[in-house]
């Protein structure tokens, strides 16, 4: 639906200036103005709804609504190997497809602009699915000739991935236009450089936290030319069906088929609204309940009280799809000196992290959270990691889930869902302790108490008809940058 908005609506500007039916142009028509957006709407419905809605429950930001079944597997820390098929052929067929179309004849004509558009996004859409799968085909999966691509190692991905935008950062140098984007609408080539070194900067930063790029890192952070605001998709979404911000039409809409499944989690809400301190972002994040307080319900259950007892989403039709927050660039940067044990950087980037949170959510307060949360280069992954949980949560579940995964914070605490539901059904989370996990009420088996779920299972579109599948490893196997 969203891959073909362009086709179908000039709901951000016209783009179909051409003397064909738009909604069926003849291929000597097709341009990269057409094609380009199309692969960034793909990504945008891939990671604000699926990929977000998989990574929000498993990282408990969201619970499951008073009796809706959707998602409820998905807050037991369940994900079957039909659940990510969305997500891998969407990325895949439209997303990656498009997008690699694109950047091989905009190499052959020297657009070096358009190839540098064109790779950010072949690389977002891969890192997205290295890090929730681990293993996907890449060498062989798009060149028109492999019907069983093989598996490639996410590693190696990666480092192909860095290796692409260094290319397509230096070819851009030469100059060159732009074509039509969603992203950055008005942007330039140097806009765009920005975009490729957070993007780098990202893959650069998780390997780093199994293997050493210290270098490289420094390298780029000494350039300090990283977006000066969120990377998003804004200002072209519409009120109405096929328009709309992706997770809004699909769980806040008029049109939802089934909407109103997701409610906030205890763990962020009693984390963020405490009686010593509340978090000015949880309101522009969520809504207040039916009695106008902020309340979250447990994962792993579905009948605890009414539907009027919960906080939801604070989600409208317009809400931007952010792809890269300035918070994120600032926490990476911020890790990168805590590995060097350079206190003052680190502190200095953790701050300006949560500013950049602050202003992002469009709400004062950040000086009173520094306080409460002050920087300590002693836990610094929990200082960085808690703070970045909170932060992500008003970007994206899935961005979130992979960080937690990686620096293995928040981290679980003693207390147990079925601690905080009794088999009555009194529901009393007092003893939940804010800035931890907790295993769900009810949890998956394969993951067990006080784990996370560390993977996804291969979707049954990649593996059913692809004799190259590897055996799935395990929901606890982590991903290489979790090792």
């Amino acid at each position: 639906m969203f891959s073909a908005l362009l086709l179908l609506l000039n709901s951000c500007k016209d783009y179909l200036n051409i003397n064909t039916d738009p909604n069926s142009p003849s291929e000597e028509n097709l341009t990269s103005s057409m094609i380009l957006p199309a692969a960034e709407m793909s990504i945008a419905a891939t990671y604000s709804y699926s990929l977000h809605i998989l990574g929000a429950y498993n990282v408990e930001y969201y619970a499951q609504q008073t009796g809706t079944p959707n998602y409820l597997e998905y807050s037991k820390f369940n994900v079957s190997p039909t659940n990510g098929n969305r997500a891998y052929t969407e990325l895949f067929q439209h997303a990656l497809n498009n997008s690699e179309n694109v950047r091989k004849k905009a190499k052959e004509d020297a657009e070096y602009g358009v190839f540098l558009q064109a790779t950010v996004l072949r690389s977002y859409a891969f890192h997205l699915l290295v890090d929730a799968f681990g293993e996907v085909p890449f060498t062989e999966a798009l060149d028109g000739v492999s019907t069983s691509p093989k598996f490639d190692d996410g590693k190696f991905i990666y480092e192909s991935l860095i290796a692409e935008l260094d290319e397509a950062i230096a070819l851009s140098a030469n100059g060159g236009s732009l074509a039509t984007s969603f992203i950055l609408p008005n942007g330039t080539i140097a806009d765009w450089q920005q975009f490729a070194k957070a993007e780098k900067l990202r893959l650069l930063s998780r390997i780093n936290n199994v293997e050493d790029k210290s270098a490289q890192l420094q390298a780029l952070i000494a350039e300090n030319d990283f977006p000066a605001s969120d990377i998003q998709i804004a200002g072209c979404w519409a009120n109405s069906s096929g328009h709309a911000n992706p997770f809004f039409a699909e769980e806040a809409s008029s049109w939802a088929i089934v909407g109103g499944n997701v409610i906030a989690n205890l763990a962020l809400v009693e984390t963020m609204n405490q009686d010593t301190y509340s978090d000015p972002r949880l309101a522009a994040w969520f809504k207040t309940n039916g009695s106008g307080a902020y309340r979250g319900s447990l994962s792993g259950a579905n009948s605890i009280e009414t539907t009027a007892s919960w906080s939801s989403p604070n989600i409208a039709y317009n809400t931007p799809v952010v792809l890269c927050a300035k918070s994120e660039v600032e926490f990476f940067i911020a890790e990168f000196y805590a590995r060097k044990g350079d206190a003052a950087n680190a502190q200095l980037h953790y701050e300006a992290a949560i500013n950049a949170s602050f202003e992002s959510a469009g709400v004062v307060g950040a000086e009173a959270n520094i306080a409460q949360y002050p920087y300590d280069q002693s836990n610094w992954k929990q200082s960085i990691g808690l703070a970045k949980w909170i932060a992500l949560a008003g970007v994206n579940g899935f961005e979130s889930y992979t960080e937690a995964r990686r620096l293995d914070y928040p981290a679980f605490g003693t207390v147990k869902g079925s601690d905080m539901l009794s088999a009555g059904g009194t529901f009393d989370p007092s003893a939940y302790v804010p800035g931890t996990l907790y295993t769900p009420y009810q949890r998956f088996d394969q993951v067990g108490d006080n784990k996370l779920l560390e993977r996804f299972p291969y979707p049954e579109a990649s593996t059913s008809r692809n004799t190259n599948s590897p055996t799935f490893p395990g929901y606890l196997e982590p991903i290489f940058w979790g090792k």
